[in-house]
């Protein structure tokens, strides 16, 4: 029995080796936004951060400054516990970033939420991803 292949049946091995390549490519390119997009995400959060510390550090000492200071925290804390969101949630998912951002997430979380929120008995049920992503990397 002997195989003979026709110029229709070299065409069709053709098209399928250009159709596979195409389809890696294709998967290249979508890993690459993906991981595109959270570094994206990541740092449009990280520059609001910014922008809040900054505005924090503008504000006086002094008790007639709390309600500035307590809205400011409830913004970075706001804005942190949205990152923890996306992070729990895997919409940001690249380990790198996120081994990357856990010095500054449990800075925010000992020094900002533990300081001067957790003393505040009306806040013992907010940032509830924040509090979970925090378990998480204490416990790993």
């Amino acid at each position: 029995m002997s195989l003979v292949l026709t110029s229709s049946d070299y065409i069709q091995i053709i098209v399928a080796i250009i159709y596979g390549i195409a389809l890696f490519y294709t998967v290249v390119t979508f890993r690459r936004a993906k991981e595109l997009d959270q570094i994206s995400t990541t740092e449009t959060i990280f520059n609001d951060l910014r922008q809040l510390d900054r505005e924090l550090s503008k504000i006086p000492s002094g008790s007639q400054h709390d309600s500035s200071r307590e809205e400011l925290y409830s913004r970075i804390l706001n804005t942190v516990d949205w990152l923890c969101f996306l992070i729990n949630k895997k919409v940001i998912n690249d380990k790198r970033m996120i081994e990357y951002m856990k010095p500054t997430l449990i800075q925010y979380y000992e020094d900002t939420f533990v300081q001067n929120i957790l003393s505040d008995g009306r806040y013992s049920n907010s940032y509830p991803e924040f509090r979970k992503l925090y378990q998480k990397i204490k416990t790993t």
